[in-house]
C-alpha cells in the first residue's frame, strides 16, 4: 500500500525539495499552505497527483481545521512534515503583538496541535512517522529574534517530550535544525535587519535540508543537525547563555561579512 504523508508550508522551497524525495520514495502527498498557486507549482514536478489544502496556520480556525482534517479524512497519515515557519526580524519591543504571536501560532502552536493530532491516529495503528524543521535558532538564540527564538525553542521541548511519550507505540518523533537556508524568509531577513550569525557559515540550500529530512527518517534520531558542526558551537553556547553577549560582537562582525557576500552573490539590497 502507498505511504501517505503530509507537508505543512507544503508551497515553500523546502517543502518542495522534500516533496520530490518523498515521491521518489513513493508516498501519496499532501500538501498544506495558505498559498494554493505555490502547491500548485510544487504539485506539477511530482510523479502522482498530490493533494493541496489550503490552510492558514497563523490562526487558531486554521489550525485546528487541519488537525481535525488530518483524524477524520487521513487516519492512514503515515508521515507528517511540520515544515510551516515565519520570522519577522527586530526587536521584541518594535513588533507590533499580532506579529510577536504569529511567531508562535505558526512556529509552535501548529506544529504542537498537528503533531497531536497524528499522533492519535499513529498510535492506535501502532506505526507513524513525524518531523519537524526546527532551527538552530531552538538551540542557540539570536539577538532580534526573541520570538522566533521562542517559538522554536518550546518546539524542541516539545518534540522531545512527545517522542518520549510515543516510546514503544512505534510512532518516532524527530526534528532537522538547519542553520540559515537560502530560501525567500532568509533573504527577507538579510535585507531587512536579521542576525548576521545567519551568515556566519556557508547557507545551505532547501535540497541539503530535504537530505537531512530524509536522513532523519532513515535513522530515527531525536535530532539531525546540518551542517553538523555549526550545532556544535549553537550546543556550546546554548549550556553558558551568559557567554553569548560577551562573544557576540566578534560573531557578529564575522557573520556581517557573509552577510554582504550573501547580498552581493543574489543582487539583493538592504530595506531601509
Amino acid at each position: 500500500m502507498m505511504k501517505k504523508a503530509l507537508i505543512t508550508g507544503g508551497g515553500g522551497a523546502i517543502a518542495e525539495e522534500i516533496a520530490l524525495r518523498l515521491d521518489k520514495r513513493g508516498y501519496s502527498l499532501i500538501l498544506a499552505d495558505i498559498d494554493e498557486a505555490r502547491m500548485g507549482a510544487v504539485a506539477k514536478r511530482l510523479s502522482r497527483p498530490a493533494l493541496a489544502l489550503r490552510a492558514d496556520l497563523s490562526t487558531t480556525e486554521g489550525i485546528a481545521a487541519l488537525a481535525a482534517a488530518i483524524e477524520a479524512e487521513h487516519p492512514d497519515l503515515d508521515l507528517l512534515v511540520n515544515n510551516a515557519g515565519f520570522i519577522e526580524p527586530g526587536h521584541a519591543d518594535r513588533l507590533a503583538p499580532e506579529v510577536l504571536d504569529r511567531h508562535i501560532f505558526i512556529n509552535l502552536i501548529a506544529p504542537m496541535q498537528l503533531t497531536s493530532a497524528a499522533a492519535r491516529v499513529m498510535r492506535l495503528r501502532g506505526s507513524g512517522d513525524m518531523v519537524s524543521i526546527v532551527s538552530m535558532g531552538g538551540i542557540m538564540a539570536l539577538k532580534g529574534s526573541a520570538a522566533y527564538a521562542a517559538s522554536k525553542f518550546g518546539l524542541r521541548g516539545f518534540l522531545t517530550s512527545v517522542r518520549a511519550e510515543l516510546a514503544g507505540d512505534g510512532v518516532r518523533v524527530m526534528g532537522v535544525f538547519p542553520s540559515g537556508v537560502d530560501t525567500p524568509m532568509l533573504r527577507y531577513e538579510a535585507t531587512h535587519g536579521g542576525s548576521p550569525l545567519n551568515f556566519m557559515g556557508k547557507v545551505l540550500t532547501a535540497a541539503e535540508v530535504a537530505d537531512a529530512c530524509m536522513a532523519a527518517l532513515d535513522s530515527g534520531r531525536l535530532e539531525t543537525y546540518v551542517p553538523y558542526s555549526d550545532s556544535v558551537m549553537a550546543r556550546v553556547m546554548a549550556a553558558i547563555p551568559w557567554a553569548i553577549e560577551k562573544v557576540l560582537p566578534c560573531f557578529e562582525a564575522s557573520g556581517e561579512k557573509g552577510r554582504i557576500k550573501f547580498l552581493a552573490e543574489r543582487n539583493l539590497t538592504i530595506e531601509r
